[in-house]
């Protein structure tokens, strides 16, 4: 695997947590990352059990603008949540036991954010208080496992949000259509599937 730091990782000069969005107003990584984009990602689980997508590209409840990409998988609270790929953790919050449909609770999501060797990150948002299995500065193999899933943040319903993401030159946020390995083939996802991991 290609050397990885959080050389031109930041913070957004707000510091502030987007109402719109999921997940925070952070953004870390390269700027312009250029994406691997023949990488084919791991689900975000384990081998022998499959969840379906809540909400997949572009859906309408709020998967739109920088989310368009991102995906929800419908886990139950205390899920195992596995890399969907190598890469550095660069950021952590796991003490937080908060979570409501109010936008104003997304400032208490748990998350851990893996920066991978393309300088894009991977991000896994509503992680349950107390279950981050790795800090800052660790090195991560893909199905690693990262956290537990939760409920906390701005959240509806127990589900991990996941998404890849990039940072522009105007330090705008955008995540990326990935695509995963996936027991039935190459795969994109879509909102009402479930798809299992790959056998090793």
């Amino acid at each position: 695997m290609a050397q990885e730091d959080a050389g031109g990782a930041r913070v957004s000069p707000s510091g502030q947590w987007s109402a719109a969005m999921s997940r925070a107003d952070i953004a870390l990584g390269r700027i312009d990352a250029d994406h691997d984009d023949a990488y084919l990602y791991r689900l975000p689980y384990g081998d022998d059990v499959s969840f379906p997508i809540i909400q997949g590209y572009r859906a309408k409840l709020s998967h739109r603008g920088a989310e368009s990409y991102a995906l929800d998988f419908g886990m139950p609270v205390g899920t195992p949540v596995h890399a969907a790929r190598d890469g550095v953790v660069v950021l952590v919050e796991d003490s937080h036991d908060v979570g409501c449909a109010q936008e104003e609770c997304g400032k208490f999501a748990n998350f851990v954010v893996v920066l991978h060797s393309d300088g894009t990150t991977g991000e896994y948002f509503h992680l349950e208080r107390g279950s981050a299995q790795v800090r800052v500065g660790d090195r991560v193999a893909r199905g690693q496992w990262l956290a537990r899933s939760g409920n906390t943040g701005f959240s509806t319903a127990p589900h991990l949000h996941f998404g890849v993401y990039r940072t522009g030159h105007d330090r705008s946020t955008e995540s990326l259509a990935v695509r995963f390995e996936t027991r039935s083939g190459e795969i994109v996802p879509r909102s009402g599937a479930q798809y299992l991991n790959p056998l090793d």
